[in-house]
């Protein structure tokens, strides 16, 4: 059943996803940056202690809000991400996917995130109907999401994604499934002329690259601490002004958090 019903959901995403970011995530400056500005996002927001990670993956967010004292439940359909979440050390996961785990636990659930999950999703809309018949009447959401279509590259179709979002097609598009965004910023600020160099302007002279492990590993600054520190470093002001809610004007991901208005 959950194979069947993972199609539906993550339906375009590489069979060895969880296992090659398994390998690098610890390391990456992208994750630990991105960690870094959800927690901050999540205290500055006020969502409540009980939270819900969709699509959560091997657990390396939900390990960061588990640390910064959430009670974090990682809902995710592939058996590998559970095993390596559990690894982690996550307290509480769940192996499903979301259409079976709205139904067990319809309406009951205070706050829920997704992050970078969305745009692996061929139907986005009805994804977030689902969310929305997940949480309670004055439920929260916080969700990440590639930007800018302007970004788009083979990367893109390699990872499996349907597109790459901008805060203002997220905010109507959030509107439709009953919810209203109430914080909206753009992060990686710093990421966004090297991705285009790197990825966009390449491809125009009929450049692709495969992303091969060793790639994805090069790009998160794996196996090179001192230049992931210094990007941290770097990027260190986007932490502060996310929890100063500020917005951000331009990066390569978007933040959106959002609350309930409505029921479908």
């Amino acid at each position: 059943m959950i194979e069947e019903k993972r199609e539906k959901w993550l339906v375009s995403y590489p069979d060895d996803g969880n296992s090659v970011c398994f390998e690098m995530e610890d390391m990456s400056f992208w994750y630990q940056h991105r960690n870094g500005c959800l927690v901050e996002a999540m205290k500055a927001n006020g969502f409540p202690k009980d939270f819900l990670d969709i699509g959560g993956g091997n657990g390396i967010t939900a390990l960061a809000m588990q640390n910064a004292g959430y009670n974090v439940t990682l809902v995710e359909p592939y058996a590998t991400g559970i095993e390596n979440a559990r690894k982690r050390g996550i307290r509480s996961t769940v192996q499903n996917t979301l259409e079976e785990y709205v139904a067990k636990v319809n309406g009951t659930a205070p706050a829920a995130g997704f992050f970078d999950v969305m745009e692996h999703i061929s139907d986005d809309k009805s994804f977030l109907e689902n969310i929305n018949r997940l949480l309670t009447p004055d439920g929260r959401i916080m969700l990440t999401v590639p930007a800018f279509q302007s970004l788009w590259s083979e990367n893109d179709v390699q990872l499996g994604h349907f597109r790459r979002y901008t805060l203002e097609q997220l905010s109507a598009l959030l509107a439709e499934a009953g919810f209203k965004v109430t914080y909206a910023t753009y992060f990686f600020s710093l990421v966004w002329a090297p991705m285009w160099f790197a990825r966009v302007l390449p491809e125009k002279f009929g450049i692709k690259k495969d992303n091969t492990p060793e790639k994805k590993r090069n790009e998160h600054m794996a196996g090179r601490p001192a230049t992931a520190r210094l990007l941290r470093r770097l990027l260190g002001w986007e932490v502060n002004a996310i929890r100063s809610r500020k917005r951000i004007p331009f990066g390569t991901s978007c933040l959106i958090v959002a609350q309930k208005t409505r029921g479908l």
